[in-house]
């Protein structure tokens, strides 16, 4: 009997582990793999940077800064940032003031491998784990943001898509 009630334990034990693993193989199989290269051309806007920072100010300490439109426009009087990625692999972060004037321009070449966007400029590379959804996306990265010679704090940037030409408007 202890025998029987064993091997009936065990058996649904395995019919309940397989079930699940059918059932995952399934939901695997009906996610859409997202071709970063493709859906990230065209305008970005950075609506929200947030960042942890390590050892803040050369101290074992730790501090988050955000930066959002608000304090973009309010403390800084820029609006907020905008990428234009071309679909030859060029790209522009262009920074305005909010007048409108152009304040600060980077150029370089972009490219994607994965889930990762590579910036490169010619005195910098940039490398960013990316995930999109719904006309929104997240750029994370571990960088040096407080500038204290270690790449230790980590940085999100929040994008959204403004518009699916990389044609700036004059």
């Amino acid at each position: 009997m202890r025998i029987t009630l064993m091997i009936l334990a065990v058996g649904s034990l395995l019919f309940c582990t397989a079930c699940q693993a059918d059932q995952s193989a399934n939901t695997e199989e009906t996610v859409e793999e997202v071709d970063l290269k493709t859906a990230l051309q065209g305008t970005w806007q950075t609506f929200q940077i947030n960042v942890a920072i390590n050892t803040a100010d050369g101290r074992d300490t730790f501090r988050t800064e955000s930066l959002t439109e608000e304090v973009w426009e309010d403390v800084f009087k820029m609006e907020p940032p905008v990428y234009y990625f071309q679909p030859d692999q060029k790209y522009r972060l262009v920074h305005r003031n909010i007048l409108g004037e152009l304040v600060n321009q980077s150029r370089g070449m972009w490219n994607t491998f994965g889930d990762t966007l590579v910036l490169i400029e010619p005195k910098v590379t940039y490398q960013y784990e990316v995930k999109l959804a719904n006309g929104r996306a997240a750029f994370r990265a571990f960088m040096d943001w407080d500038a204290d010679g270690e790449e230790d704090d980590e940085y999100q940037g929040l994008q959204r898509q403004i518009s699916i030409s990389a044609e700036e408007e004059q």
